[in-house]
């Protein structure tokens, strides 16, 4: 090469001098602090016993917060250029193990959902008398609830249990309707429908799943389908359909109040992230429910002549 070219040689391959690796060890130790650290507040957290729910809900937030910072560091560490030029062979930074903190974080959310599904129970029996058939169904759901329970660590038990009677307690307190139409009427009975129809839904977020419909001598939609769409799912159960109209007034937390007392199917096909978003999906669902239904057709018909469905086709 001539001229000024001539002073830059032959090119190199990148080396790290003495300088770079002390700023490499020196990183490494950093990072290896912040992540024991942290490692320390979720052990603390993790050994901890909630007591109620705005305590299990204050550890699962602790918790969280704790795992997202310690996944932050850990981007930091991919993408931080005093560990990308550090020389070859130079010692890994270990990553403390997690496994212990990572399963309360998992128990405290199962028992989190637990806790907000008898919250909602005990919401639905402060309002007085209760008619028969709505307290029965919220008995059973309770007892699903405590068949939950082996998703949780054996230090949430006593929380989740606690809660449970407590709620049931105050469920079986409460007095039947005296105007309770449920001795005169078998609506939910499976012997009232004389042919069911089978569909099968694959919402493609989980294992496709079957509803079977049919109509009761009132003239009302009824389904049966298992409790719960993944295991363990419940067994059957039967379910009158309330129409579309029954929606129109509620909050976005009364509807969904409306969809536990039926199978979870329901919510997974209609529950959307607004009330006017729930609603249309749900007409939609409902119709194509009810259409399938040859003793619903008429009434599907006047449902569309006036107006019923939300939903736009």
């Amino acid at each position: 090469m001539d001229g000024w070219m001539a002073g830059l040689g032959t090119a190199q391959p990148p080396t790290t001098d003495a300088l770079g690796q002390l700023l490499s060890e020196y990183t490494k130790r950093v990072y290896t602090s912040q992540l024991q650290h942290l490692k320390d507040i979720a052990g603390t957290l993790a050994t901890e016993e909630a007591d109620d729910p705005a305590h299990v809900s204050k550890l699962r937030s602790a918790l969280e917060s704790v795992d997202h910072k310690r996944r932050k560091i850990m981007q930091q560490m991919r993408t931080d250029t005093a560990l990308l030029t550090k020389e070859e062979g130079g010692s890994p930074i270990r990553n403390p193990l997690t496994a212990a903190e990572d399963a309360r974080l998992a128990s405290l959310i199962s028992l989190d959902n637990i806790l907000k599904q008898v919250k909602e129970v005990i919401r639905q029996s402060s309002t007085g008398p209760m008619r028969k058939s709505k307290r029965k169904a919220l008995l059973e759901l309770l007892d699903d609830l405590l068949t939950q329970m082996p998703s949780l660590l054996d230090i949430d038990h006593p929380c989740a249990q606690k809660q449970i009677m407590e709620a049931r307690k105050v469920v079986e307190s409460l007095q039947e309707d005296p105007d309770d139409p449920a001795p005169q009427s078998n609506a939910l009975g499976e012997g009232e429908v004389s042919q069911w129809n089978v569909l099968q839904f694959n919402t493609g977020t989980t294992a496709p799943f079957i509803i079977k419909c049919g109509a009761n001598s009132s003239g009302e939609l009824v389904i049966k389908a298992d409790l719960r769409v993944q295991e363990p799912k419940g067994g059957e159960v039967i379910r009158v359909v309330p129409r579309p109209t029954v929606l129109a007034d509620l909050s976005f937390e009364e509807i969904k109040g409306v969809f536990e007392q039926l199978p979870e199917a329901v919510s997974l096909l209609a529950l959307a992230r607004t009330a006017d978003g729930t609603r249309a999906r749900y007409s939609r669902l409902y119709r194509t429910l009810a259409s399938k239904v040859t003793a619903l057709k008429e009434t599907v018909a006047e449902m569309e002549r006036g107006g019923v469905f939300k939903d736009v086709r």
